[in-house]
């Protein structure tokens, strides 16, 4: 009982840092791609939304988010969305990055901050962490963790805001995602 009196309250706690963030301005920060590149941040969010998205290889919710943001990506691109996972793996696991990417078909840009520091610029305390930035480069919405029904919440938010700004968008719905895959083995290493 008491380790769910105690989950129940890191729960709570985890959605309550969810909002600290909204209406914050995003800093220009220097972005390290997966490629070896480096980028500005603003480049992603000056032509419309973007949704930046923490995450990690291990964590089996953010795979089935990534296929979620991927159709986000592929079905709002001519409304101006974009799409930039930030991966966090540790350094000694970064090597899983790219295979991962490749393995899933991921489209959008991907971004690697293997020493937390642009997590920790945008307080990121659990995974996924999801932000949706304006074309401005203000935080409208931050959501962390996902379950399944969350991509729901993603294309609200994202039709909302491009509502908001008469953007159009052709209709679009989520081809469903498989919730678990039998016999997955999850390993994890830090």
């Amino acid at each position: 009982m008491k380790k769910i009196v105690t989950a129940l309250l890191l729960f709570s706690f985890s959605i309550n840092l969810a909002n600290s963030l909204e209406d914050s301005k995003v800093s220009n920060s220097r972005i390290k791609m997966l490629n070896g590149k480096y980028a500005k941040l603003s480049k992603y969010y000056e032509d419309g939304p973007l949704i930046i998205n923490f995450w990690t290889t291990w964590w089996p919710n953010c795979e089935m988010q990534a296929a979620y943001l991927n159709q986000l990506n592929d079905g709002f691109e001519s409304a101006g969305l974009k799409v930039l996972g930030v991966n966090i793996n540790s350094p000694k696991i970064l090597n899983q990055v790219r295979p991962w990417i490749n393995k899933r078909k991921i489209g959008y840009d991907i971004s690697v901050d293997p020493s937390g520091k642009l997590s920790d610029e945008f307080d990121v305390k659990g995974l996924p962490t999801l932000f949706l930035v304006d074309k401005n480069g203000i935080i409208i919405n931050k959501t962390a963790g996902f379950v399944d029904g969350d991509e729901s919440k993603y294309l609200e938010m994202v039709t909302q805001y491009l509502d908001s700004e008469n953007i159009k968008y052709e209709e679009f719905n989520f081809e469903k995602e498989s919730k678990v895959k039998k016999d997955a083995i999850l390993q994890i290493d830090f």
